[in-house]
């Protein structure tokens, strides 16, 4: 075996130190830094959601301030009835449009999201007076019922009865139980 020249011992110190660093950087570095980068969004994504969070959170407890002050006042509040109202709807807008000459009650289909339903009664009744007519629309919109009035049109005809015709939009909350049994009753 020869002895290596001064010049190949420095060559194999070279390419042992470029062996190292290549092996820090390849192996230690770069695993690192992209590690780091992951944590980094990820923590990105943590603030974001708990800023989410928060103003949910503010949300929340203001209503629920409102809710108090308006117990406190002693406000009925109203709350939002279960999902598949039918029944009790109809009973509602019998019971208030029971003054009317005339009326017909027209259901859309049901809209949902995030548990919440809309349930869209088209009502075109006919009554003897404005005041009558102003009435039953006051009735409409005080029920028991989470409504929201919508399109209105009123007009008097020649016979001195006035036609109105009112949109109104019912709210019902679906809980996971009821959804459960929803999908039940539609299995069965």
């Amino acid at each position: 075996m020869r002895n290596l020249t001064v010049r190949e011992r420095v060559l194999l110190l070279l390419l042992a130190v470029i062996a190292v660093i290549s092996g820090y950087v390849l192996l230690f570095y770069m695993p690192t830094t992209q590690r780091i980068e992951s944590l980094n969004a990820q923590i990105a994504q943590s603030q974001e959601l708990v800023a989410q969070m928060d103003a949910r959170l503010a949300t929340q407890q203001q209503m629920e301030r409102k809710l108090e002050q308006l117990s406190a006042q002693g406000a009925q509040v109203p709350y939002m009835p279960a999902y598949d109202n039918l029944q009790a709807v109809m009973v509602e807008l019998n019971t208030i449009l029971a003054g009317c000459q005339e009326y017909s009650l027209s259901f859309q289909s049901e809209q949902g999201e995030d548990n919440v339903f809309c349930r869209q009664v088209s009502i075109p009744f006919t009554c003897g007076s404005y005041e009558q007519a102003h009435e039953i629309l006051q009735k409409l919109h005080d029920s028991a019922l989470r409504g929201l009035l919508g399109d209105m049109q009123l007009s008097q005809q020649e016979n001195g009865t006035v036609k109105v015709s009112v949109i109104i939009t019912f709210f019902e909350y679906q809980t996971a139980g009821s959804a459960q049994n929803q999908e039940e009753v539609e299995l069965h």
